[in-house]
């Protein structure tokens, strides 16, 4: 489970997370644009449904023969979607810019987590190939 969480699933999650990162620019740039509705990224979703199929009793093989039907979590994609909620705007383009800023910290302080994370591990498999010194 270790090598699963430092070296599939947090990649996969960083590379969510600068989509949403690229997603969320585009609704700031086009919030001039009439009629333009805003995307999100869905990851979060996918992965906990993959971890929690993940948990659940697994088939274990010794053969590539086997029938395996462990859950592969390099597979989850993230999904842009198009948030048709009513604007109030007269132009019908619903982006917040607000909301947007918002969301981008937090996206950003997600992936900064992440990649610190992911550096800890690296060195601590640095660390223990070497012995401890």
């Amino acid at each position: 489970m270790f090598d699963n969480i430092n070296f599939q699933i947090i990649p996969n999650t960083m590379d969510a997370l600068s989509l949403r990162q690229n997603v969320i620019s585009q609704n700031i740039a086009n919030y001039e644009t009439p009629g333009y509705k805003r995307k999100y990224v869905d990851f979060e979703n996918e992965l906990q449904k993959a971890l929690s199929e993940d948990s659940a009793l697994t088939l274990k093989v010794n053969r590539d023969q086997h029938i395996n039907n462990t859950l592969s979590l390099g597979k989850i994609q993230p999904n842009i979607q198009i948030d048709n909620s009513k604007s109030l705007r007269d132009d019908g383009n619903n982006v917040d810019p607000d909301m947007e800023l918002v969301r981008m910290t937090q996206n950003t302080l997600k992936y900064n987590t992440l990649s610190r994370l992911t550096t800890y591990a690296i060195q601590r498999y640095e660390t223990a190939i070497r012995g401890g010194k």
